[in-house]
């Protein structure tokens, strides 16, 4: 008998806001009694902020995307990121959502958490133009790259249908909403550009993601080539201008993780990761 192939699904709506995640972790941390259900934890959210439109699309996300909510003894409970991401100040937890969201998508499970896909892929591409004004012709620009670049990345993948592709305007506007989280801000108006600046935390993890892609040897000296230096910016939407001195200031936050490398030379500069880093390291 033939095995059923779920439909892989990218579609990703307006109302899956990342504004409501935190309030749906913070809801959910405070609670007296077990939360049973996804729909329950939403309406105890609705009922405690000031939010008029359901939780049900963050909170899917937060679940099923962005590991942040488990269910364990049949009740919901937070992961520990989620604990780590609730004691940090609006702007990082943006920035860690962030980083969530486009890493969740691995090539090597290419039908788990197929919604961050085309996050990390609007991403790439408009970090890739570096500024650029998002019209109603743009709009059509982008989703048509981002359903080129589906079927050849998910071609021989089973449950993808270049005829039912689930990407179009309103995915486009939902991916965007995601992008006007940010701060610094990375969309001013209908307006992307590279920003100068993220947060330390997010920069961390975006150096030892590049480590850990690399298989570099944690502890060794690590070589910031050009390609790896905007492997690191394309995550953080950073402007590769601004990479030294966003080192130069993460280095002395996180003694602990991160260093200098002892080597250097006309190659180009040197760090040392000691550990690989991960939100729930970041407390």
């Amino acid at each position: 008998m033939a095995v059923s192939v779920p439909k892989l699904t990218f579609h990703i709506p307006v109302a899956a806001s990342p504004a409501k995640i935190p309030t749906l972790l913070q809801v959910l941390s405070e609670t007296e009694e077990p939360v049973a259900k996804g729909p329950v934890l939403d309406e105890l959210a609705l009922e405690r902020s000031t939010e008029t439109t359901r939780f049900q699309e963050s909170r899917v996300l937060a679940e099923e995307e962005l590991g942040l909510i488990v269910t364990s003894n049949k009740a919901l409970q937070l992961t520990p990121s989620a604990t780590v991401l609730l004691k940090k100040r609006a702007a990082v937890q943006f920035d860690l959502l962030h980083f969530l969201f486009y890493t969740a998508w691995d090539k090597a499970q290419p039908t788990e958490n197929v919604k961050s896909w085309p996050y990390r892929t609007i991403c790439n591409y408009l970090w890739e133009t570096q500024s650029l004004k998002i019209d109603k012709e743009i709009s059509k620009t982008l989703t048509q790259q981002i359903d080129n670049q589906a079927q050849e990345d998910f071609a021989e993948v089973p449950g993808f249908s270049s005829e039912k592709l689930s990407i179009g305007r309103q995915s486009l506007a939902g991916l965007l909403v995601w992008l006007r989280s940010l701060q610094p801000a990375v969309m001013q108006d209908e307006e992307f550009c590279r920003r100068s600046t993220c947060s330390s935390e997010l920069f961390l993890l975006a150096l030892s993601r590049s480590y850990e892609l690399s298989d570099a040897t944690v502890g060794m000296d690590l070589l910031l080539s050009p390609q790896r230096r905007n492997e690191i910016c394309q995550l953080c939407l950073l402007d590769p201008l601004h990479f030294d001195r966003m080192l130069d200031w993460v280095i002395p936050i996180y003694p602990q993780f991160l260093a200098q490398g002892t080597r250097s030379g006309s190659y180009g500069r040197f760090v040392r990761l000691n550990r690989l880093v991960g939100i729930e390291d970041l407390g």
